[in-house]
């Protein structure tokens, strides 16, 4: 054996064996959210139905796993589907997030404003419409209102359970 194929046989055998320093990440620099302002929105979970018309739109939304509350939307009748979207309440970047992805497209974030009991609120300023998106608990269910942020060009939808 060579001093060359002694050498590559070393390093190809014998180093790997030796503890390597592992990659340190810098330690998280957001904020953590408080997990209880997350369960406070237990309330939301569940499947939530409103018909309008010849139309049924349902939202389902999971319960809290981890930092996320899943959801969908799904507006359709008998004959084809008319609107969906994708949700998520979300710890993010140090705050709860709602995440709405209407038909597929890329997401568009709104941070909880107000979180009372039965009743939430996000916001976004910066997007066209809505710039507020309100759930809030009802005797019968939840009522879903989008609006601006003055309250102008509001639409509620009010949701039974499903």
């Amino acid at each position: 054996m060579t001093l060359l194929q002694l050498a590559l046989f070393a390093g190809l055998v014998l180093l790997p064996g030796v503890p390597q320093e592992p990659h340190k990440l810098p330690p998280a620099a957001e904020p953590k959210v408080d997990r209880a302002e997350l369960q406070k929105l237990a309330w939301i979970s569940g499947t939530w139905v409103v018909q309008n018309g010849g139309k049924t739109t349902e939202e389902h939304w999971r319960p809290l796993q981890g930092t996320t509350l899943l959801g969908s939307s799904h507006t359709f009748d008998e004959t084809k589907t008319h609107f969906f979207e994708h949700l998520r309440i979300t710890a993010m970047r140090g705050t709860i997030a709602y995440v709405a992805m209407p038909g597929g497209a890329k997401p568009t974030v709104f941070t909880m404003t107000k979180n009372e009991a039965g009743l939430v609120e996000f916001e976004n300023p910066e997007h066209d419409h809505p710039q507020r998106i309100r759930y809030e608990k009802t005797a019968d269910g939840i009522t879903a209102t989008i609006s601006q942020l003055d309250g102008s060009r509001a639409q509620s939808f009010v949701f039974k359970k499903g």
